[in-house]
């Protein structure tokens, strides 16, 4: 039994070589593996098992570092569309796919985020989208056109503001609610109802609307507002506009918009435009309003920062001419000049709150100082 057990410690001793060997090659290439490559698989993981936050951070300066690198463009288009930061996806998602026009998984989760929201900040539709998918990957079926009867997202908000006035003049409150839902891929129609308080008495408004794309990067919009039995709101208001996409983030648009009021008709025609640059979107707009021969016009800032965590705060400056009701069946117009924070924070995927603090100039009249909450979901 000696002699046997002596025969075998070579091939015992042989194993333990091996296995050390192995052990040891593979400790080697793991610590001359890149940096980049180490960081990225760190991210990767940190995605996939939820951690959202630390993933898009350490996407975010991998891009700083390889803004050219498809796989951490498209892991951090990936993260945000998984922290249900859809719009913001599309954008990355759009770059990846022309910086590797036949990766299937970036237009793959590109199609999804198309069919997943209506704010679609890409610069292309979803029939084209459909049609080039269809050229580059023939013997794929994902890219079909979905099934009718599919369930449509609704969203959801519902919000209330005050406004406080001095000089004596009546406070403002508000209360609103909203719903819209995708009727199809590119259409969207949308519901809200508000009453307002002011000068001791209370309006209520309900309207109904939507948008439709049309062709590869417009969209049409409409809105009509009745009032029942208005003492200072508008007896209808109507709302179109008129939008175009572009490459590099930028959307430009037109709106028009007409107020009957008891004592007046006041139209409004206005510009904007808007670029999306990395996690921020910049938008100026004017608007032109006409009463009786007489305009007024207001220009208008919004920044807006967008964080890794889904969370959005903003400001808005506004200065120029306004037409205001200032008293039922008087409608001035005066110099305006405002300033308000905003800010949305989601709580989870389907759910999220949002809050504002503003102050208004309204000339030499008074100062409306707001404060408004909201929240908001889908189902």
């Amino acid at each position: 039994m000696a002699a046997r057990h002596s025969e075998c410690r070579p091939s015992a001793i042989a194993f333990v070589w091996a296995a050390s060997v192995v052990v040891a090659l593979t400790g080697t290439v793991r610590a001359d593996q890149p940096e980049g490559d180490t960081r990225f698989e760190l991210a990767r993981d940190a995605a996939h098992a939820g951690d959202l936050d630390s993933a898009m951070q350490e996407y975010a300066k991998l891009m700083l570092e390889e803004p050219d690198n498809v796989d951490y463009v498209f892991g951090y288009a990936q993260a945000l569309f998984w922290s249900n930061e859809v719009p913001r996806s599309l954008l990355f998602l759009e770059q990846a796919r022309r910086l590797a026009p036949d990766y299937e998984d970036v237009w793959k989760l590109e199609y999804r985020a198309l069919l997943t929201t209506s704010d679609n900040r890409s610069s292309i539709s979803i029939e084209e989208f459909r049609q080039m998918a269809a050229e580059r990957f023939p013997n794929s079926e994902w890219h079909r056109a979905p099934d009718e009867t599919t369930s449509r997202a609704i969203r959801w908000e519902f919000s209330a503001r005050r406004d406080s006035l001095d000089n004596g003049a009546p406070d403002w409150e508000q209360i609103n609610a909203y719903f819209d839902r995708n009727i199809t891929a590119n259409a969207l129609a949308t519901l809200s109802a508000s009453a307002s308080s002011r000068f001791g008495t209370t309006d209520t408004q309900f309207g109904a609307g939507g948008s439709l794309g049309v062709g590869q990067y417009w969209t049409i919009s409409g809105q009509l507002t009745l009032s029942s039995s208005p003492s200072f709101l508008p007896d209808t208001t109507i709302d179109l506009g008129l939008n175009r996409r572009f490459e590099h983030g930028w959307v430009g648009g037109a709106r028009w918009r007409r107020r009957d009021y008891a004592s007046a008709l006041v139209n409004s025609f206005g510009l904007v435009t808007e670029r999306y640059v990395g996690k921020y979107r910049i938008a100026y707009s004017l608007d032109n309003a006409h009463l009786s021969g007489e305009q007024a016009v207001v220009h208008a800032l919004t920044v807006n920062f967008f964080a890794d965590s889904g969370t959005r705060i903003g400001v808005i400056l506004a200065a120029g001419e306004e037409i205001e009701i200032v008293d039922p069946g008087v409608l001035l117009k005066t110099d305006v000049n405002s300033i308000a924070l905003t800010g949305r924070h989601p709580v989870n995927a389907y759910l999220g709150f949002g809050w504002q603090l503003g102050t208004h100039k309204q000339g030499q009249l008074y100062r409306r100082n707001a404060i408004g909450i909201s929240i908001s979901g889908g189902f």
